[in-house]
């Protein structure tokens, strides 16, 4: 599974997550950011600015209370920053609250960190590298194991504090022991499933989350048999320098020690390193601004103090003196030793005609069309071209282009429509119009800022300020030259209008003619049926006359046959 999971239904094309993410290992794809899981280094800034939230962190939570809830032995190994996310509470508060919870047993990461820093001094003494750089932050580790492999033979082959410290208390507390991480950061999630080492991680936020649920008030928590650290000095690993305070400078001779924190920085000397041959350097390299006091869950966390109380914090707690047992783990030793290979995989670079032909298809064929904006989330057109040609991006994330496509789109539309477009301000005087407008109304530039109700009929719009509903083809006649059209009122944002003007005056006039010549085939219609039955009338007439004088003249003929018989 993912350890940064998306859902996929909150993105929205802002491309925020790809403009902030160093190593661009974000993709988009069908109006989705997708993250690259080869080429992510997790150091969690895309959960940090996503406005829609859209991208969450894989949680061990369920998986931990299951452990506990099958009453396995499982151990918790406290990162030091959490003095900066519970401010104002012991190591014995959240020990007694992290024991409510049932855990059974809870010591300091710094523990490990104290190996670490002796497996460091080693190093330094022997002189064996040209550079070293530390491995504490997981999320620099993946960075240089994914895009500066060169440099891996300069990693310290050494475990991080929190792997360290897993080794130390299954050696204290048994194999079968199960370690939970507890902390600021995302990457130690990846750090445990790459380690085996640490069966679960949980960050801050998600430990508060749990307090809250459980009813558990960490301030108000005590636990008598807690077991804080004795070497406090290791407790300064999560700020920036901390590390290189818990080497000693004669164990350091020879070695310049530098602390860089932010990703941003890291790869900028990282770069400088490789391509300079730079060497004699201690580099304490964190990925997160502000080193651990600064992780992804400390800035997810409501109450973490700001970078200054936390930092006077831990070297507070840095200096406290500790007496009592001793925690189990603290006086042990297991071996240091880890390895880091090369997870660097080699992406194809386009051609130079190439790139030229990706740009050219977004409107840049000129140095002035290279605005490198940044809105698509590259830093460069250029960029942006690269990434076009493997996959990760597509043409339409180019900001300026689309919006100018859309422009040219919208001008020939509007530029070419046969209906008249007037755009009326909030006092119904005239703010735009099209070509259209002009050829209908005789308009010209004088006419802007006039009133529109010398050109248009505005009797309906009442209906929009009292209803709110757009008056749609409404067949009116103008205020100037009397046309006949159909007129539509919309209501726009800012309290402004626009009105769409349909000329139908030779539509109006071929329906009157149509009537005309309607009304005058009736007419003769009528006129015709009119003479037919006068027409029929006298033939009528006619025919019973002649028909009468018929029957007079036969009947006077049989009489005159029947008179002639009787002779």
């Amino acid at each position: 599974m993912s350890i940064i999971q998306l859902k996929e239904a909150d993105c929205r094309n802002c491309y925020k997550c790809i403009r902030s993410c160093p190593v661009k290992s974000i993709t988009f794809h069908d109006d989705q950011a997708r993250i690259l899981e080869d080429e992510c280094v997790l150091c969690g800034k895309c959960t940090l600015i996503c406005p829609q939230n859209a991208k969450q962190i894989a949680s061990d939570l369920d998986s931990v209370r299951a452990m506990l809830e099958r009453r396995e032995r499982v151990v918790v190994s406290l990162a030091p920053s959490f003095i900066a996310a519970f401010p104002g509470c012991t190591f014995e508060q959240v020990s007694g609250a992290l024991l409510r919870l049932g855990f059974a047993a809870v010591e300091e990461t710094a523990i490990g960190a104290t190996r670490v820093s002796e497996a460091y001094a080693g190093i330094l003494q022997n002189h064996t590298q040209d550079n070293l750089i530390t491995t504490c932050c997981p999320t620099v580790v993946l960075l240089v194991q994914k895009y500066f492999p060169e440099l891996l033979p300069q990693l310290a082959h050494v475990a991080s504090p929190a792997v360290a410290h897993a080794k130390l208390l299954r050696e204290a507390y048994g194999k079968d022991a199960k370690v939970c991480f507890i902390g600021p950061c995302i990457s130690k999630k990846q750090e445990a499933r790459d380690s085996g080492e640490i069966d679960a991680v949980l960050m801050f936020g998600e430990l508060n989350d749990w307090f809250r649920r459980e009813g558990i008030d960490v301030e108000h928590q005590s636990a008598k048999d807690a077991r804080p650290m004795r070497h406090t000095i290791s407790r300064l690993y999560p700020v920036p320098g901390g590390i290189i305070k818990t080497i000693p400078p004669e164990q350091r001779t020879g070695y310049t020690a530098i602390a860089i924190d932010g990703l941003d920085r890291c790869i900028r000397v990282l770069q400088d390193i490789r391509d300079s041959h730079i060497s004699g350097y201690l580099l304490e390299l964190s990925s997160c601004v502000d080193s651990c006091v600064g992780g992804p869950a400390m800035h997810e966390y409501d109450r973490a103090p700001s970078f200054l109380l936390s930092k006077e914090a831990v070297y507070g707690f840095s200096r406290r003196e500790e007496a009592g047992a001793q925690p189990q783990s603290e006086p042990l030793h297991v071996p240091m030793g880890a390895e880091y290979p090369s997870l660097h995989s080699e992406e194809p670079m386009p051609t130079e005609e190439e790139i030229a032909a990706i740009l050219r298809s977004i409107g840049k064929v000129s140095p002035s069309d290279m605005l490198n904006c940044g809105g698509c989330g590259y830093d460069t057109c250029r960029e942006k071209a690269i990434a076009v040609y493997r996959g990760k991006a597509n043409v339409r994330m180019c900001l300026p282009y689309m919006r100018q496509r859309a422009e040219s789109t919208a001008n020939t539309i509007l530029d070419n429509t046969p209906n008249a477009l007037i755009s009326l301000d909030h006092e119904l005087r005239i703010l735009d119009f099209n070509p259209s407008a002009v050829r209908l109304f005789n308009l010209n530039h004088d006419c802007i800022g006039m009133e529109a109700s010398l050109f248009l009929n505005m009797d309906k719009l009442s209906t929009i300020l009292e209803t709110g509903e757009n008056v749609m083809n409404e067949r009116c006649r103008t205020a100037i030259y009397d046309l006949m059209v159909e007129q539509s009122i919309i209501s726009m944002p800012n309290h402004e209008y626009l009105v769409i003007v349909k000329d139908i005056s030779v539509e109006e006039e071929s329906l009157q003619a149509m009537e005309k010549m309607r009304r005058e085939t009736l007419e003769t219609a009528q006129a015709v049926i009119d003479k037919q039955m006068r027409v029929a009338q006298e033939i009528a007439s006619l025919l019973g006359e002649t028909t009468g004088e018929t029957k007079a003249a036969l009947l006077h003929l049989k009489a005159s046959l029947n008179g002639g018989e009787r002779l």
